[in-house]
């Protein structure tokens, strides 16, 4: 009787439904695959396996791409499901978090990242927030520069940036 009652519970469609996204409004960047364009977007809603996006251009369908949730700092590997009127829906393929598992092939993922944060920190600083402030809501703090350092180590134009970020906090 009881194996009856599970059979019955998973055949439930309710049982079956696809995880619900949550709402939000979060910064991201669209990358190519290849690392040599991107696209600032936001993100509307995401959960673990998708996301929908707004940007200023459209993307084809079953187009392949790279989603940087900037807050959150997760690299998605996505594929474009739909996209109509500037809005588009991706279904992540991999996930990788930028502070644990990023293979090096993909440090080139640090410099979209680090330039879009620090864009924002100068925008900031220029308003009168002072730098230390504006770097850390970032969450640019000094030990994330330094983890930052070990895992891109060998791409000059990461570590240009981590520089620049230095610089702003009145180091070297």
């Amino acid at each position: 009787m009881a194996g009856t009652a599970i059979a019955a519970a998973s055949s439930n469609p309710s049982e079956q439904r696809r995880p619900l996204r949550k709402d939000v409004f979060l910064s991201g960047i669209l990358v190519d695959l290849d690392g040599k364009g991107s696209s600032d977007c936001i993100i509307r809603d995401i959960n673990p396996r998708g996301a929908s996006i707004t940007l200023c251009k459209t993307l084809p369908a079953g187009a392949q791409t790279i989603l940087l949730d900037r807050g959150n700092r997760v690299a998605h590997f996505a594929r474009v499901v739909w996209s109509s009127g500037g809005r588009s829906g991706l279904l992540f393929v991999r996930s990788y978090p930028m502070s644990k598992g990023l293979p090096p092939r993909l440090a080139f993922l640090w410099r979209y990242l680090l330039e879009a944060n620090l864009l924002q920190a100068q925008q900031a600083i220029a308003r009168g927030i002072p730098a230390g402030v504006a770097l850390a809501s970032i969450g640019l703090t000094r030990e994330h520069m330094h983890q930052i350092a070990r895992y891109a180590r060998a791409n000059r134009s990461v570590q240009h940036l981590l520089e620049s970020a230095r610089r702003l906090l009145g180091e070297r």
